[in-house]
């Protein structure tokens, strides 16, 4: 008797639970029965980029992980999170409005394959890597077309510019690297200032107050609360110089030298052509302006061999990579005659001392002649 009381309760139960399932997945909206994040990665010499979003709420953003040099988990990756909330040119259907781009670390811009991968974050479901994923890219390193090259004196100082050499360090070719302008050595960390009442914010650098907007304050990984107060005069006294490149770009040749490659910053009357108002010089001859022989050329421009000082002792960086970076400093025993760090500011910078417009160089003769003759002819009309 008792087995036979028992199997109706079970059977009851049974058809109890059944019926709280399918009320329950009646419910529940069909949208919201998926498994994870859909989306697709492609990654270019451009950068990366790809679409994500969460089926479960296809209206709201969601985060995507992107590893560079491995899966998640693997401890030689490295990870940054970005927001899959921005349209893309060409996008269609799902896609659009939930783009996402990333730029490439650029020490990896080597010619060689590095993969990314590609996980979307999910509160609920499972984070799932998207379509195409990992994605690879082969890049050479980029071309150095302007700008010149600032000797960061030590491993704390290029931590103290939150710069990293997994992001922001590029390799380069000697020649290239000896190519580029060299400016003033960077010997300590960032300046950056506001005056009372003002949202502006500027970095001191070499007698100048230079810009900073917003987008140039994430892009170097500042901060509004990184400034520190000026009394409005004393920053209105300072020239305004150019602002910082768009994003931080570090040099390395063979040697354990790094560079910032920075704008120049022209004061007042700065013959360099790189300048917006270099001044167009008129007066002299050749005697006086000098040729090549004694301005120097192309040859002659670099700095001597046996003149460097202390490279790869107290001024190279050498170590002291910030938090998570993996790159490796290069070869202590490279040529190092054109990475002296107490070069002369002028050195390299595609000027020539002395020398002036080839406009102005015939000028006096002509302004000479041009007095003789009118002088002649008014001596002809008197007779």
């Amino acid at each position: 008797m008792r087995a036979a009381s028992v199997r109706p309760v079970v059977a009851e139960l049974a058809i109890l639970a059944n019926v709280a399932l399918i009320t329950a997945i009646a419910i529940i909206p069909a949208g919201a029965r998926a498994a994870g994040p859909i989306g697709e990665v492609v990654a270019t010499c451009e950068g990366v980029t790809g679409w994500a979003l969460d089926p479960d709420d296809p209206g709201a953003a969601i985060d995507v992980h992107l590893y560079f040099d491995g899966p998640a988990g693997d401890p030689s990756a490295t990870a940054i999170p970005v927001r899959a909330a921005r349209s893309l040119p060409g996008c269609r259907g799902d896609a659009c409005g939930h783009g996402f781009a990333a730029t490439l670390p650029r020490s990896r811009l080597d010619g060689q394959a590095h993969p990314v991968h590609a996980y979307g974050i999910d509160a609920v479901d499972p984070n799932l890597e998207l379509s195409a994923s990992p994605a690879s890219y082969s890049c050479p390193p980029l071309a150095i077309v302007a700008g010149e090259r600032r000797h960061i004196l030590s491993p704390e100082i290029l931590a103290a510019w939150r710069f990293s050499t997994y992001w922001d360090l590029m390799k380069v070719a000697d020649v290239e690297l000896a190519g580029a302008p060299t400016g003033p050595s960077i010997g300590e960390g960032p300046a950056l200032v506001s005056a009372a009442g003002d949202p502006a914010i500027w970095l001191l650098d070499q007698g100048f107050r230079r810009p900073l907007s917003a987008e140039l304050l994430a892009a170097w990984r500042f901060t509004a609360e990184d400034a520190a107060a000026i009394d409005p005069a004393e920053l209105a006294a300072l020239p305004e110089g150019a602002a910082l490149p768009g994003q931080p770009l570090l040099l390395q040749g063979s040697g354990p030298e790094v560079f910032l490659l920075d704008t120049r910053q022209c004061p007042l009357g700065d013959p360099d052509p790189a300048c917006p108002d270099a001044p167009e010089t008129t007066g002299g001859d050749d005697s006086t302006t000098g040729d090549d022989s004694t301005t120097g050329d192309d040859s002659t421009s670099t700095s001597d061999p046996s003149s460097t000082t202390d490279a790869g002792s107290d001024g190279s960086v050498t170590g002291g990579d910030p938090p998570g970076s993996t790159s490796e400093p290069g070869d202590s025993d490279a040529t190092t005659a054109d990475l002296d760090p107490g070069a002369a500011d002028s050195e390299g910078c595609a000027c020539r001392v002395g020398e002036t417009s080839p406009r102005g160089r015939g000028l006096p003769r002509v302004a000479f002649a041009l007095a003789l003759a009118f002088a002649f002819g008014l001596r002809r009309r008197r007779r």
